[in-house]
C-alpha cells in the first residue's frame, strides 16, 4: 500500500527515463541549441506573417516544453547572422543550465529578435554549435535548426553534412523546423534589385556616364509591366519601366547620368513592395573627378609630333573644342614608366615603343596586376625579339601573344576577280566595337589596311587566359585583342594607331568613337561603380603625418555617429574600421587632415541579392543532400508537442500501469491475509 502510494506521487511528478544508466544514477544534462535563420529571405511574408515570425512562435512552443521538463535542461541560442561572423562568441546565449533567470531571458531576446539583412546560411552557425554538440561535456545533445530551408543554402551541402555527421556521432539529435511559408500560401512574388553598374564613359564632372540597372525575378511565375524609382544623390529622378520578367530570368536596362562636380555621388534604385523588402533597394557610389588622367607613351623621337601615333589619340581621346570627354591626356617617353606613380593614370599606352627596359616592365605589369589599363600599338619601331622575350615571356608576361613580324595585307581576290570588295575589318562581338557592327556599315568597310604585325603561327592561347578579339581580318588573323592581367585589362593593336599602315585615323568618325570606348573598357578597373555587402567592414586608410587618426562614421537607418580611432594593420598603415555594416544603405566616413581640412567618404552597403531567392528544399532532398546523417523534419505549423525528444522517455504512462499491478497485489496480499470463516454445510 505504501508502494502504491509512492506510485501514485511519482506518477504526479512525470519522471523522465533519460539513459539506462541515467535511471540508476538520477539522470543527465539535455543540452538544446536553438539556431534561428534570421537571413533576410526569412523577411518573406505571405499571408500577413513572416517566415521569421513562424520560427519566433516555434521557439516559444519549445521554450515551454523545455520549462515543463524540469531540472537538467541547458539551453544555447544562436542566430545564423552572428554565428556566420563570429562563430562561438557569436551565441545570443552561450548553453548553459537552464535556469528561471535564464529562461527569462531566452524569451526577451526571442519576442525581440527580427531578421537582419545578411545572406548568412547555415553551415557556419551548424558548425559553431558542433563545437559544444562534440565537447563530451553534454552527452544528450538536441541541435534545433529553426530555418527556411532555401535551396541555395542547401544544394551544396557537404560541408555542413560534414559537421552535422560529427554532432549525430557525438550522440546529438537534429532536428530540423521548417519555417517556409504554409503550403498554399499566396505569395506576391520577389523582385530583387540585382546590379548598379557603370557600363563605359569616364566619370568627370559634367560628362555623361551610362549606367545599367539589372532586375532579377526571383517569383516562380512571369511579373507584369513595373516602375523602377531612381534617386541621384537623394534627388528623385526619372524611373524606367520593365516589361514582364519571366521566371528566374534578369532584365537591364540602361540609364545616363551627369554629375556637375567632382567628388562621390550615390546612384539609388528602389521597387515597389513585394513579399521581401530587402532586396528591393540598391546604391552605387560614383567617384567622379574633374578629369581622368590618361598616359600616352611615344616611341617616336619626339614624343607627341604632330601625324605620329601620339598624335591621333590623343586627338581622339580629348579633343578639346565643343566636345568634352572628361579626360586629360599626357604624353611622355617610357622613362616616366620607372620614374612615376603610374596608379595616377586610369589608363597607360604604348605607342611603337621599340623595347621596354625591365624596372619599366615591372612597374607597368604592377600597375596592370592592381587594375590599371593597358594598350599597345604596334608599328615600324617595334622591336619583335625584345618583345618576345621581355614583354610576352611564353605567356607570363604582359604581351598576351608572340609576334612573327610585319606583313602585308594580302590583296582582296574577290576584289581582283571583279566582284565587290571585301571589307579589310571583321567585327567580332564586343562593346567596344559596337559602333562598327552591321553586316553593310560604311564605317567599316572605309577602313584600309595595308600592313599588320602577324601573330606566330604556333601560338594558341592557354586555356582560361581570356584572350579575346575584338576585330579581326578578313584573311582570319586578328587585328585587336584583349586579355586580362592581374585585376587589369590589356589591349593590343597589331597595327599602326597614325595612318601609316592603315587609314583608319584619317577621317573615319568610328576612330574617335572606338578609341573612346576601349579607354574607358580598359579603364573598368577603375571607374567601377563602388559598392560592398551586408557585413563587410568599411576599411579607411589614412596617411600617417597628414591625417588625423580619428574617423566618424555616419550609419544608417538614422544617421547616428559611430567613433572609431586609427590602429596598425599587418603592413604597418593607419587604418579605421567599421566592423558593423549590418544595415543596408548610404555610410559616410568623415576624418580631418593636421591642417584642418575635412574629407569625406561615401560607402554604399547593400544585401546579397542571391538571398533573394526563395525556391525551398523538401524532406526528399534534403535526405539526398545530407546523406548519411540521421535527422528529422517537420512543419512549423505541425510541430507536435514531443516530451519524449526534449527531455528523454516518459515515465509515467509505465507508473501507471506499475500502480495497478500493485494495487491488484496489494488485493491478492489483502485477501489472503485476511481472515476469511469457512461456511459448515448442514
Amino acid at each position: 500500500r505504501v508502494a502504491a502510494i509512492a506510485g501514485i506521487a511519482l506518477a504526479l511528478a512525470q519522471p523522465r527515463w533519460r539513459s539506462a544508466l541515467a535511471g540508476f544514477l538520477g539522470g543527465e544534462q539535455t543540452t538544446h541549441i536553438l539556431l534561428l535563420d534570421d537571413s533576410y529571405s526569412m523577411s518573406e511574408e505571405t499571408l500577413e506573417e513572416t517566415c521569421f515570425d513562424r520560427s519566433r512562435e516555434v521557439a516559444r512552443r519549445l521554450l515551454d516544453e523545455f520549462a515543463a521538463a524540469g531540472s537538467g535542461q541547458s539551453l544555447g541560442i544562436g542566430r545564423f547572422s552572428r554565428l556566420g561572423t563570429q562563430r562561438g562568441d557569436g551565441f545570443d546565449l552561450l548553453p548553459q543550465s537552464l535556469t528561471p533567470e535564464i529562461l527569462a531571458e531566452a524569451e526577451q531576446l526571442i519576442d525581440e529578435a527580427q531578421p537582419s539583412q545578411s545572406a548568412a546560411g547555415p553551415r557556419e552557425a551548424i558548425a559553431a554549435a558542433a563545437e559544444f554538440a562534440t565537447a563530451g561535456e553534454a552527452a544528450n545533445t538536441v541541435l534545433w535548426v529553426l530555418s527556411d530551408f532555401r535551396d541555395r543554402d542547401w544544394r551544396a551541402a557537404d560541408e555542413t553534412a560534414s559537421v552535422l555527421r560529427q554532432v549525430a556521432d557525438a550522440g546529438g539529435e537534429i532536428r530540423f523546423v521548417d519555417c517556409s511559408p504554409r503550403p498554399g500560401a499566396a505569395s506576391r512574388g520577389n523582385l530583387a534589385v540585382e546590379s548598379i553598374r557603370l557600363v563605359g564613359g569616364v566619370p568627370s564632372a559634367g560628362v555623361v556616364l551610362p549606367m545599367e540597372v539589372t532586375v532579377r525575378n526571383y517569383a516562380a511565375l512571369p511579373t507584369g509591366e513595373f516602375q523602377l524609382d531612381l534617386r541621384e544623390d537623394g534627388v528623385p529622378r526619372p524611373g524606367l519601366r520593365f516589361e514582364a520578367i519571366p521566371p528566374g530570368a534578369a532584365a537591364s536596362q540602361r540609364v545616363d547620368v551627369r554629375f556637375p562636380e567632382s567628388g562621390e555621388h550615390a546612384v539609388e534604385a528602389s521597387l515597389g513592395p513585394d513579399s521581401v523588402a530587402a532586396d528591393n533597394t540598391r546604391a552605387a557610389v560614383v567617384s567622379v573627378a574633374e578629369t581622368r588622367d590618361v598616359l600616352l607613351i611615344d616611341g617616336a623621337t619626339v614624343p607627341g609630333e604632330r601625324g605620329g601615333d601620339a598624335f591621333y589619340v590623343a586627338s581622339a581621346l580629348a579633343p578639346g573644342g565643343g566636345a568634352p570627354t572628361g579626360l586629360s591626356v599626357r604624353i611622355d617617353s617610357q622613362r616616366v614608366l620607372a620614374s612615376e606613380d603610374l596608379s595616377r593614370f586610369d589608363t597607360v599606352w604604348l605607342l611603337d615603343v621599340a623595347s621596354l627596359d625591365p624596372p619599366e616592365i615591372e612597374a607597368l605589369e604592377a600597375y596592370a596586376r592592381a587594375g590599371g589599363g593597358v594598350g599597345f600599338f604596334v608599328g615600324p619601331r617595334t622591336l619583335i625579339d625584345s618583345t618576345n622575350d621581355r614583354l610576352y615571356r611564353d605567356g607570363e608576361g604582359l604581351f598576351p601573344v608572340p609576334l612573327a613580324g610585319d606583313v602585308d595585307l594580302l590583296p582582296d581576290a574577290a576584289a581582283a576577280r571583279g566582284g565587290d570588295r571585301v571589307a579589310d575589318v571583321v567585327v567580332e562581338d564586343h562593346p567596344a566595337v559596337a559602333v562598327l557592327s552591321g553586316r553593310r556599315n560604311p564605317l567599316v568597310a572605309s577602313v584600309r589596311v595595308d600592313r599588320v604585325m602577324a601573330v606566330d603561327r604556333s601560338f594558341e592561347p592557354a586555356e582560361g587566359s581570356g584572350l579575346r578579339r575584338l576585330l579581326s581580318l578578313r584573311t582570319g588573323a586578328p587585328l585587336l585583342i584583349e586579355q586580362p592581367f592581374g585585376d587589369g585589362l590589356v589591349a593590343v593593336a597589331l597595327t599602326t594607331a597614325a595612318p601609316s599602315w592603315n587609314n583608319w585615323a584619317r577621317g573615319n568618325p568610328s576612330w574617335v568613337v572606338v578609341m573612346l570606348e576601349l579607354e574607358s573598357s580598359l579603364a573598368r578597373g577603375r571607374r567601377s561603380a563602388r559598392s560592398s555587402t551586408v557585413g563587410e567592414p568599411i576599411r579607411i586608410a589614412l596617411q600617417e603625418g597628414l591625417d588625423e587618426p580619428q574617423v566618424d562614421f555616419v550609419v544608417p537607418p538614422d544617421d547616428s555617429v559611430i567613433h572609431r580611432e586609427a590602429d596598425r594593420d599587418a603592413a604597418g598603415g593607419l587604418v579605421a574600421q567599421l566592423a558593423e555594416t549590418s544595415v543596408a544603405g548610404l555610410y559616410t566616413s568623415r576624418w580631418r587632415q593636421q591642417d584642418g581640412v575635412e574629407q569625406t567618404r561615401l560607402t554604399a552597403i547593400n544585401v546579397d541579392p542571391a538571398e533573394g531567392e526563395l525556391e525551398t528544399v523538401g524532406r526528399d532532398q534534403l535526405e539526398r543532400l545530407l546523406v548519411g546523417v540521421p535527422f528529422t523534419i517537420e512543419r512549423a505549423e505541425s510541430l507536435q508537442e514531443d516530451r519524449e525528444s526534449l527531455a528523454g522517455t516518459s515515465l509515467t504512462t509505465p507508473l501507471l500501469y506499475l500502480l495497478v499491478v500493485l494495487l491488484l497485489l496489494e488485493q491478492l496480499v489483502s485477501y489472503s491475509a485476511s481472515y476469511h470463516p469457512i461456511s459448515r454445510k448442514r
